[in-house]
C-alpha cells in the first residue's frame, strides 16, 4: 500500500479521553488541509482506506470489535497508559509527513474465533484479537477437559485458562506467567490460572504454545455448581459449557512507524529504562578481577 491509495481516513479518538479528543480534532484539521477526506464515528461505513485511532490499547480493541476486525490498515497513537499496540504520542508531529511518504511497516494481528455452547443449549460465536479467558463464576474451582486437535490433553482443575494470540501474549497471559510471543510467530498460548497442585489433580501447571492451525476444545465438568464465563478481549459471556477455539482466518493489519522494533518496545514498556550503554548488538564481555 502507498500514500496515493489513501484518500479517506477514519479518524477516531477515545470519547472518554479529553486529550485524545483534542488531538483528534487538531489532526483531522491537518489531514483535511492536506487533501485527505476525514471520517468520524458517525461515518464509519465511509470510503476510507486507513483507520487512525487515538487512545490506549483498550480503545484500539474496542474499535476493532466495533469495526468487525477490518481488513483496512489500522494506525494507533497512544493516549493511554501502556499502549503496547500503539505508536507513541510523539509521532503526531511528523505523522502527516509519514502518511504522505508512507513510512510504515505492517504487523499482522491474528484473530481467534470461539464457538461457545451455553447451559440453555444455544450457541454463539465470539472473536478476539488479544485473548479468550475462561474463569470461574463461583467459589468452586473449575473442572475442565482440554483437547487439542481432537485428542484429550488435560483434565484441568483451577481458576481457569488463558488462550492468547501473539498480540495478547503481553496482556493477561504475561501477568499470569505465560510467555511473550514475537509477532512474527504464529501460535496460540495456553496459560493456566492458579491450577490445583494437590495429589488428586493432574492439572496443567505450565504454559503451552500450539500452532495457529490447532483446534482447541474445552468442556466444563460439574455444572452448574462449577459455573464459568468466557471473556473475549474482556467481553463476558456467562453460563458456558463447551468452547471450541480456532483461527478465525482473518487478520488485522496494524501499522507501525518504520523505526518501531518489537524487542526495543518490549524492553521499554515492560522492563524499563536500562543504564547499560547501547552496543552494536553483540553481548558485552567483561574481564574478571585480577
Amino acid at each position: 500500500m502507498s500514500s496515493s491509495e489513501v484518500r479517506g481516513i477514519l479518524c477516531l479518538g477515545d470519547p472518554h479521553n479529553p486529550q485524545a479528543q483534542r488531538a483528534r480534532r487538531d489532526l483531522a484539521e491537518k489531514l483535511s488541509g492536506a487533501g485527505f477526506r476525514v471520517y468520524d464515528a458517525e461515518e464509519a461505513v465511509g470510503d476510507y482506506q486507513l483507520v487512525l485511532l487515538l487512545g490506549g490499547d483498550g480503545f484500539l480493541l474496542e474499535s476493532l470489535h466495533a469495526l468487525d476486525f477490518p481488513s483496512t490498515p489500522v494506525l494507533g497513537v497512544n493516549f493511554g497508559s501502556v499502549g503496547f499496540l500503539m505508536n507513541t504520542k510523539a509521532c503526531l508531529s511528523g505523522l502527516l509527513a509519514a502518511l504522505q511518504a508512507w513510512r510504515f511497516r505492517s504487523e499482522e494481528l491474528l484473530v481467534l474465533e470461539a464457538e461457545a455452547e451455553l447451559e440453555d443449549g444455544s450457541n454463539t460465536v465470539l472473536r478476539a484479537v488479544n485473548d479468550f479467558v475462561i474463569e470461574r463464576l463461583t467459589g468452586q474451582g473449575l473442572r475442565l477437559r482440554l483437547s487439542v486437535d481432537g485428542r484429550f490433553f488435560n483434565q484441568f482443575s483451577g481458576d481457569g485458562l488463558v488462550f492468547a494470540t501473539p498480540a495478547g501474549s503481553t496482556a493477561y497471559n504475561l501477568a499470569a506467567g505465560g510467555p511473550v510471543l514475537h509477532p512474527e510467530m504464529r501460535g496460540i498460548v495456553v496459560t493456566p490460572l492458579y491450577p490445583h497442585r494437590t495429589a488428586p489433580f493432574h492439572s496443567l501447571e505450565f504454559p503451552l504454545v500450539v500452532p495457529v492451525t490447532s483446534k482447541l476444545q474445552i468442556e466444563a465438568d460439574d455444572l452448574p455448581k462449577r459455573g464459568l464465563r468466557l471473556l473475549a478481549d474482556g467481553r463476558p459471556l456467562r453460563r458456558v459449557t463447551t468452547i471450541r477455539i480456532r483461527d478465525a482466518g482473518r487478520r488485522v493489519r496494524l501499522l507501525r512507524l518504520e523505526e518501531h522494533r518489537f524487542i526495543e518496545t518490549l524492553s521499554r514498556k515492560f522492563i524499563g529504562e536500562s543504564d547499560v550503554p547501547a552496543t552494536d548488538g553483540r553481548p558485552e564481555v567483561r574481564g574478571g578481577d585480577s
